[in-house]
């Protein structure tokens, strides 16, 4: 008693251990994720950002026209321009804030209401602005095609105080500390420090094109299309350089950074961020899924947005041990498997039965350890063809895994909510219903006409004209599915299908239909694919138990004068149930899996006449990039399977 005691104490101390590593390694992946979406909404594809650190206000000017305001979380003023807000430019102490727009206008607006106070024509795309802190000048940098740009500088009231043309483009200016000079890059991988008149003052070359400057404090930081990043000073001094990782060949977009300028955050095209350390060692890398355009340094945080309807914010702190968390997360990735395995030991010490029963089984294991040892690669294998996916679609089904949220780290678990979305987005339930009716029909097809042709096949008298039946029933099953199923596409087309030409033939002009684009028949029209539903794997199946049947069988009953009928009613038809019962649960699962014919013939339309749970999954999965939701569907999927197939078999087992 005091030994079993003993091993019930260590079970549970194993068990609080393991739940420990748990919540250790759960608290890691919030640790090492960073980001957290921001409730802003300016109903298009955002471009860039301002913000005011005193008032809590977050400026956001969008690819398609709109420039909003948001206080915490909250809009309290919409503008509208003719074009996309490139670049904005808080000045928080005047309440002003400056918009270059790509329909050729710089526009000064008050930070406070959104009221336009100055409207500068720079008759060109204003794609990038800076102001002085005294307001008594502002630079702007304008596109005109693919190569040119021009270096425009205005008085605090829009009148133009002169412009320098170049023929390459200029992707970022900033104004230097004197007001009079200012700092230019270009795409040649240069940043010119250069006069109001483009005298060039001195040059600093980084080997590479610059997509994007910015300033932060009394240093500068540019981003090349490399992925190499520079910190100056005004005087052209190289501060601080670094390269990131970019296995995934990403072209660069944009660059930010801490107020500390320790940080280095960078975002791409293709919505990959880039998160370097003070030493310039790659922290943290993740997918957001669309073009990062834009970084606004807050308090304590980081706003980020690109093209789609987001604002995201990474904290500082986060990013600060970030690395730390990281190798934790590994480390307790590979240790929460031994507190399990210690409890699974102590809880076989602590039952005497399971104990003698777990013994016994190791012996015979080890006595026949090499059938084993050759049978391992076999079971690894199939663990991980076979079962693998199948316990990573159980455990992803109650995440929110989807095409942004595509790694470990960034997955949360939210219970039932997938399974709550197929009941509130009612695709399922339709799918549900049309599947009912396909599997009603698809049973009736394999128990009714495979079986009457292969029991007349079975009758016919002669082994030759046997063979030459059989040979001809089954030869279509080496047509291959999709040419039957396009076959079929083109016999109820409206215009040219076989369908209503020979109903035209028979003038009955007034059952012509567009079969597949009615709701009313689209179904119909499915299930009466493959008419007239001689299937060859049915038809060899049922074929093959009619041959199991002795001859001794069918003559006995012929001499108690039993007629064909009987003979197949009452003799053949019992004999050969197994091989109904085999082709009935072949039919459900196919039924259930099977959505190639209906995605080829009408993609689950018109609406959703001809939509099944199959599909719904393979275009979340496929299109969507909701792969929680897909592997949701798939367990329901399969649950529902295996529950209409255990009580069919339930309701055909023979008794012994």
């Amino acid at each position: 008693m005091k030994k079993k005691s003993v091993w019930i104490v260590s079970a549970i101390i194993c068990l609080v251990l393991g739940l420990a590593v748990i919540w250790g390694l759960s608290y890691c992946r919030e640790r090492t994720e960073g980001l957290e979406d921001l409730d802003i909404s300016t109903g298009t594809k955002n471009h860039s950002l301002a913000y005011d650190k005193e008032k809590d206000i977050l400026y956001v000017g969008t690819h398609d026209k709109v420039l909003a305001a948001f206080e915490q979380g909250e809009e309290i003023w919409r503008t509208q321009a003719n074009g996309s807000f490139d670049e904005l430019v808080l000045d928080a102490k005047n309440d002003k804030l400056y918009a270059a727009n790509e329909d050729g206008h710089v526009y000064v607006y008050q930070a406070s209401g959104g009221n336009v106070l100055l409207d500068i024509d720079t008759r060109r795309k204003a794609v990038a602005v800076d102001v002085l802190e005294d307001e008594s000048k502002i630079a702007v940098i304008t596109n005109t095609g693919s190569n040119k740009s021009s270096v425009l500088v205005y008085s605090s009231e829009g009148e133009e105080l002169g412009g320098i043309d170049y023929k390459i483009l200029v992707s970022g200016v900033q104004f230097c500390q004197d007001g009079e000079t200012l700092l230019i890059s270009n795409k040649r991988g240069e940043v010119l420090h250069i006069t109001k008149d483009g005298e060039v003052l001195d040059t600093l070359k980084t080997g590479y094109e610059i997509i994007q400057m910015i300033q932060n404090g009394d240093t500068y930081w540019t981003i090349n299309r490399n992925g190499i990043y520079h910190q100056f000073d005004e005087a052209l001094n190289v501060i601080r350089t670094g390269k990131i990782d970019n296995t995934v060949n990403a072209f660069m977009a944009s660059i930010g950074v801490d107020e500390d300028g320790e940080y280095v955050l960078i975002g791409t095209k293709e919505g990959y961020l880039f998160v370097m350390d003070g030493q310039d060692k790659q922290i943290y890398t993740t997918d957001v899924g669309v073009r990062i355009t834009d970084f606004e340094t807050a308090n304590g945080s980081i706003y980020f947005t690109g093209y789609e309807d987001f604002v995201k914010n990474i904290y500082v702190d986060n990013l600060a041990t970030m690395d730390y968390y990281k190798s934790m997360e590994e480390v307790l990735g590979y240790a929460v498997f031994v507190p399990f395995f210690l409890l699974l030991v102590c809880l076989i010490q602590m039952f005497p039965k399971v104990k003698r029963a777990a013994g016994k089984l190791l012996k015979k294991m080890w006595r026949q350890r090499m059938a084993y040892i050759m049978l391992l690669p076999t079971f690894v294998l199939i663990f991980l063809f076979n079962y693998r996916g199948i316990f990573i679609a159980f455990y992803r089904a109650f995440t929110d895994w989807s095409r942004t949220n595509n790694t470990l780290a960034k997955m949360n678990f939210i219970g039932l909510e997938n399974f709550r979305q197929m009941l509130q987005e009612g695709y399922f339930l339709i799918g549900m219903k049309n599947l009912s009716l396909l599997l009603v029909t698809g049973i009736l097809k394999t128990m009714t006409v495979p079986l009457a042709v292969a029991w007349l096949v079975h009758s016919i008298r002669g082994d030759k004209r046997k063979y030459i039946h059989r040979f001809l029933f089954v030869l279509p099953i080496v047509v291959p599915g999709v040419v039957g199923t396009l076959t079929w596409q083109k016999i109820y087309d409206p215009t040219i299908g076989l369908l209503n030409e020979v109903l035209g033939a028979l003038h009955l002009e007034n059952l012509q239909r567009v079969w597949l684009g009615d709701e009313r028949t689209a179904i119909w029209a499915i299930i009466f694919m493959g008419f007239p539903f001689v299937g060859a794997m049915a038809f060899l199946v049922y074929y093959g138990g009619l041959l199991n049947i002795g001859t001794d069988v069918v003559e006995s009953a012929m001499i108690d004068s039993a007629t064909r009928w009987d003979i197949f009613w009452k003799v053949q038809l019992p004999l050969i149930k197994p091989q109904i019962s085999i082709m009935v649960t072949l039919t459900i699962l196919g039924t259930m899996q099977d959505f190639n014919s209906i995605f080829i013939m009408t993609g689950g339309g018109p609406g959703t006449a001809t939509y099944v749970p199959a599909l719904e999954l393979y275009l979340n999965a496929s299109q969507f990039g909701r792969y929680g939701y897909a592997s949701a569907l798939g367990i329901v999927l399969m649950v529902f399977t295996l529950t209409v197939t255990v009580i069919k078999n339930a309701l055909t087992r023979e008794k012994e």
